[in-house]
């Protein structure tokens, strides 16, 4: 947790003003700004809180010669291109994050079950070799890992990620190395290499 502290004169006496971050790991730049906007424009500092995408929430508490800001810096769900993320309402935000994330496209509104299939994939092993989930309602579910494609579908969802988490654990990643891995067959799956 970050803690600045900053002390101001006012008409009658000194008072301090403190701001406490959580989630300062996720956005280097975030506290950078934070912290310029805490130093040099005290008096504007909410405004300027209210203006930031990434700013999940804030609050702030007074006692005696004490103001106190506490920010939430938003964290990021999954990425929907260079600087813009999805929160896990899916609501889009920027967040000049460095950290990698998988990008997502979809079609239309997701619905609940849609998300809850989202937040299953964004928990499976091996998530730092995914790069990019598609949702489309032809097709369902897509997801392009470092070593291939893997085509989910929309029916049996549940069933097809457990099936995946098992070929997964024992056939990643170099056997699995540039193919397509088609889990859309009721029973079994197909895989195929990629052409180049």
């Amino acid at each position: 947790m970050v803690v600045l502290q900053s002390y101001q004169l006012n008409a009658k006496d000194k008072f301090s003003t403190m701001l406490y971050v959580q989630n300062e790991s996720i956005c280097s730049d975030c506290i950078f700004q934070l912290k310029n906007h805490f130093y040099k424009y005290p008096k504007n500092f909410e405004k300027f809180l209210s203006t930031k995408s990434w700013v999940e929430s804030y609050f702030i508490s007074s006692t005696n010669n004490l103001q106190t800001y506490h920010v939430i810096i938003k964290e990021p769900f999954v990425k929907k291109s260079e600087g813009m993320y999805f929160d896990t309402n899916l609501d889009l935000f920027h967040l000049p994050f460095n950290g990698k994330l998988p990008s997502f496209d979809f079609e239309d509104t997701l619905t609940k079950e849609d998300i809850a299939e989202l937040n299953q994939i964004l928990n499976l092993e091996l998530t730092q070799h995914l790069l990019h989930i598609a949702w489309t309602k032809m097709f369902g579910w897509e997801l392009t890992y470092n070593f291939g494609i893997v085509l989910i579908g929309k029916k049996n969802f549940f069933r097809k990620i457990s099936k995946l988490e098992k070929i997964l654990e024992e056939k990643c990643c170099d056997e699995l190395n540039r193919v397509i891995l088609d889990l859309r067959y009721d029973k079994g799956y197909v895989i195929k290499k990629l052409d180049v």
